[in-house]
């Protein structure tokens, strides 16, 4: 009796630790499809702004305004950067003095043009008893005139002429000093340079109080919301790849992400071999300028060679060796096999080189405590019936 009941509790135990602990959890299958294995080619690439600008010199001068320091963001026309002008300024004040004396000797001319259109000196005459005056008129600039010793006419456009020469070189003289002036505020515009987008610092070249001279690199500027990957592809692989293609690309956090094609590089580098591309990547992606990252391009040089290929899920540690739970399509019974694995694919599955075969049902989510020999039914995982439950 003694025995009969340890025996009992020992069947007890054994019956508790067949049945399936995670016998709710819903299973999900799915048939394995093959794949080419060299379909595709991983090529490492650094992720780079989509617009980078360095923002150089001018004018010399001392910088006296920074904006930010590196990864602060700043909108379109938010000055940047700034070098005193105050020499500049000195000479815009003298440039607006000779303005004025420009614009006196301007209407000076003017007025002196106009009053010899409208009251010649050839026909002023002098006030109260001019009788000189009335003399010349009356018989001396007539008699002139007629024995061809002078001609009051040609005196009177000549003098019309010399007035509006006048008139003409003030303006000209105005002219030449607003040029002056207005070269002045180009450079005092050249001191200050504002975000040409919006963007964020990602390397400032100086710092406030450095004397700069004109060329010398200030800060580099980089749009911050639009980023791209480059890549080195090789010349045998272009073939694959065209403007507006999409293909699969990973960061450190192992996490794949759509990048499309955005630029081809017309020239390959003659040394390497290779083409440079640039990919975009979709705003608002978990990655900075100079992270590395892989992007899986097609292999236009593939050989054709399929596998069968599984979700990463799917496979599960038995000891030091891979395995997948394969389902019979007729007895709904479990089956674990052995497999040889090869690389992942862009989708995240794996290339399985050995073991199953195409077109197989595989449980895509094993629970942990499966074996093989257990029954699929609905969904749901049970151990096998025991023949001798009944007796």
């Amino acid at each position: 009796m003694k025995y009969g009941k340890i025996n009992g509790l020992i069947l007890a135990v054994l019956c508790v630790g067949s049945l399936p602990v995670q016998a709710q959890q819903e299973i999900k299958t799915e048939v394995i499809e093959s794949t080419v294995y060299d379909r595709f080619v991983r090529l490492g690439g650094t992720v780079v702004p989509h617009k980078k600008v360095t923002i150089n010199s001018q004018q010399a001068g001392q910088i006296n305004y920074i904006a930010g320091i590196e990864g602060d963001k700043f909108s379109l026309g938010t000055l940047l950067i700034s070098c005193d002008d105050d020499v500049l300024r000195a000479k815009r004040s003298a440039a607006m003095a000779q303005w004025q004396q420009a614009s006196y000797a301007y209407n000076n001319a003017q007025t002196q043009y106009n009053r010899e259109i409208w009251s010649p000196k050839t026909e002023k005459s002098m006030t109260g008893m001019a009788m000189p005056g009335l003399m010349d008129q009356m018989f001396t600039r007539p008699m002139s005139n007629s024995m061809g010793y002078g001609d009051v006419d040609v005196d009177r456009r000549a003098n019309i002429l010399n007035a509006q020469a006048a008139v003409q070189q003030a303006a000209a003289q105005m002219r030449l000093v607003k040029a002056q002036i207005d070269e002045i505020d180009v450079r005092l515009m050249d001191t200050k340079s504002v975000a040409p987008f919006t963007g964020v610092i990602v390397k400032k070249l100086v710092e406030e109080g450095d004397t700069v001279q004109p060329g010398q690199p200030l800060l580099v500027f980089a749009k911050s919301n639009h980023l791209s990957l480059e890549v080195n592809v090789p010349v045998n692989l272009m073939l694959g790849i065209k403007k507006g293609a999409v293909f699969k690309a990973t960061f450190a956090n192992d996490r794949g992400i759509d990048v499309r094609v955005a630029q081809i590089f017309p020239v390959a580098d003659a040394k390497q071999h290779t083409v440079k591309i640039k990919l975009d990547l979709p705003v608002g992606s978990a990655a900075a300028p100079g992270m590395y990252a892989v992007v899986s391009l097609l292999n236009s040089s593939s050989r054709g060679q399929s596998f069968p290929a599984v979700p990463i899920e799917a496979v599960v540690k038995r000891g030091s060796l891979p395995a997948i739970f394969i389902v019979n399509g007729k007895t709904d019974i479990v089956e674990m096999k052995i497999v040889r694995l090869g690389k992942t694919l862009p989708n995240g599955k794996k290339i399985v080189l050995s073991g199953v075969n195409n077109g197989e049902k595989i449980v895509i989510n094993p629970p942990s405590n499966i074996v093989s020999g257990w029954i699929l039914n609905d969904g749901k995982l049970s151990p096998p019936k025991n023949n001798n439950d009944d007796a």
